[in-house]
């Protein structure tokens, strides 16, 4: 289930006491909380869980960035339809796949685009709304000069972004021997 802008909001809003008011998305308050959880979750995306796509492009010796549906942070991977690796160059406004032409699978990060808040957050699994919430309170703590406060959730938003990235294993025991 998809997180979304005005659920993250409403929580942060809820954690620093804010009254705004989410159905006047022109007020200067939401505008603050909003503009506050796209830097959180550039943030997220950018520094500890990358947002990943994989995208069939047509590629002739180069692929221009504008080609893909997001702008890249870090191309990944190339492989040809088959699943063969490609050698690929990366420059700053496209990828040279030294000759290659041809249909080409792109896998790569990239960055959120900016968010209203109607809208769908990127991520979904490991980072939780509340994650996304403890940022977002500890980032509009910050703007409005509440020092003190935004460091309390901003321990609390390193937790979570420590406990999220915590794999889960299941526990084993290990089989008995007799000797």
């Amino acid at each position: 289930m998809p997180i979304t802008v005005k659920e993250v909001v409403e929580a942060a809003a809820r954690l620093v006491g804010s009254t705004a008011n989410l159905e006047d998305e022109s007020s200067e308050e939401v505008l603050l909380l909003v503009r506050c959880f796209n830097f959180v979750e550039n943030e997220v995306a950018l520094d500890y869980f990358p947002l990943k796509r994989t995208e069939e492009v047509a590629v002739s010796d180069k692929m221009e960035y504008a080609a893909l549906s997001s702008a890249p942070v870090h191309i990944l991977r190339v492989t040809d339809p088959y699943g063969c690796a490609l050698a690929f160059e990366a420059f700053p406004a496209y990828l040279d796949l030294k000759g290659y032409a041809g249909s080409a699978n792109v896998t790569y990060a990239y960055a959120p685009a900016a968010k209203r808040l109607g809208e769908n957050s990127d991520f979904a699994g490991a980072v939780s709304a509340r994650l996304l919430a403890y940022g977002t309170a500890t980032e509009y703590l910050l703007a409005c000069g509440r020092l003190a406060e935004a460091t309390v959730y901003d321990e609390k938003y390193r937790e979570a972004i420590r406990a999220a990235g915590q794999t889960r294993r299941p526990l084993a025991m290990r089989s008995r021997r007799w000797i």
